[in-house]
């Protein structure tokens, strides 16, 4: 059991991660502003070649190791209920990296989830 929690508080911990990770890496490729098919695929190359996006992915793929990991060592229920601690790293670590407000509704659907 406690293996199970510490991968899934690390898993929780990269998935978080890597959103910011990509947030960031998409406010310096831009918005989608346009539905064009190859206007599209311009800035979803842009976006899939930004380190940062890479990066954010990457560390979404350690979330998903670990939680494959987690689920062969102990039941559904007691692994995946882990992941809503995300909400909570993502939460402060979109304050402190990127400088986001979060107000006090948000932190109170945060509990409530978690």
């Amino acid at each position: 059991m406690l293996r199970v929690f510490i991968a899934m508080l690390i898993a929780s911990a990269a998935t978080a991660g890597g959103q910011i990770l990509i947030r960031k890496g998409m406010q310096n490729v831009g918005s989608l502003e346009t539905y064009q098919p190859m206007a599209l695929l311009s800035y979803f190359g842009q976006a899939l070649s930004n380190p940062y996006v890479i990066l954010g992915t990457i560390l979404n793929g350690v979330f998903y190791f670990l939680l494959i990991a987690s689920l062969s060592w102990a039941d559904v229920t007691v692994a995946v209920p882990f992941t809503a601690m995300e909400y909570a790293f993502a939460a402060i670590l979109a304050i402190v990296l990127l400088q986001e407000v979060v107000p006090p509704i948000r932190w109170a659907g945060i509990v409530l989830v978690i």
